[in-house]
């Protein structure tokens, strides 16, 4: 017992210093947040215009209100550029990033205004920040970003002529080795893919074109330059998007010949691009 009180204001002093070093370590960006790098790597840092790649996951106190990870994938933003600001607030991640490199991980905190006081669970109205732990992937360059952009508009063109031809070939009722499962979903596998199967609950990501059976698109992910992250087979998708990815391993290729039933019903997407009873055609890409 007298040892540990002996040693007890060694553990105090030393918790003291801890704690001081990372309060001089916090700085104020330049939009009124506080920041703290916690690993510091070299190299250059992030800049506006650029795109990043990051992990955030969000704390209020100890409850933890989002996580990129349990999503499945990182998120890609483009950051504003300078001119391009938004008046009322600019987002804590933006002036976060700007101080980093590659690989860094960082916190910036939020002060907690009545905006988003209202907002919060009544346990959590007494906090005062909003905590945001990043972890910045990767920075991609303006010449980057243009090859990928560039890449993914000659894979969209391919990948429209080709859902154009079936399309028309499923009309007319000419395609053969289709295949159906026992829900109505109709798929022709273009490649199975050599990663593991794809199963229920798992958080995957997809590039994807849709369209309509006479040929008419109505979105696709390529033009966004990043696959869909979604978990399957808990409702995020259409029925047989669902269930169409689950037909394939990480890597494969399917066009998808989908039921109304198993898409977006009688009603369609009223004001939408999608009519009522419309059976849907979908090229999917698991990544």
């Amino acid at each position: 017992m007298k040892l540990i009180v002996r040693l007890l204001p060694a553990f105090i002093a030393l918790f003291l210093l801890i704690q001081s070093a990372t309060a001089q370590n916090i700085v104020n960006t330049e939009h009124g947040y506080r920041f703290l790098n916690h690993t510091n790597r070299p190299g250059p840092k992030a800049l506006p215009g650029q795109t990043i790649v990051v992990h955030v996951d969000t704390w209020v106190g100890d409850s933890l209100m989002a996580n990129t990870r349990l999503l499945g994938s990182p998120r890609e933003y483009k950051l504003f550029e300078k001119d391009k600001l938004p008046k009322d607030r600019v987002p804590p991640l933006y002036d976060a990033v700007l101080l980093m490199t590659e690989s860094d991980s960082g916190t910036v905190y939020q002060a907690i205004d009545s905006t988003i006081r209202a907002v919060l669970p009544p346990e959590l109205k007494s906090q005062k920040d909003v905590r945001y732990n990043i972890s910045l992937i990767k920075i991609i360059t303006a010449a980057q970003l243009e090859a990928k952009q560039a890449e993914n508009a000659k894979k969209l063109e391919t990948v429209k002529a080709q859902s154009t031809t079936l399309a028309a070939a499923y009309k007319a009722g000419t395609l053969k080795d289709l295949k159906k499962t026992t829900s109505g979903l109709q798929y022709m596998v273009h490649e199975q893919g050599t990663g593991a199967r794809i199963v229920a609950n798992e958080a995957v990501k997809a590039h994807y074109y849709g369209c309509l059976t006479d040929g008419s698109p109505f979105d696709n992910s390529f033009e966004r330059n990043e696959p869909l992250p979604f978990t399957t087979g808990i409702g995020q998708m259409i029925a047989g998007f669902d269930e169409g990815a689950q037909l394939l391993n990480h890597g494969g290729r399917a066009t998808l010949f989908i039921p109304y039933q198993l898409a977006y019903g009688e009603e369609g997407t009223p004001g939408g691009p999608i009519p009522a009873k419309a059976d849907l055609i979908f090229y999917i890409e698991m990544q």
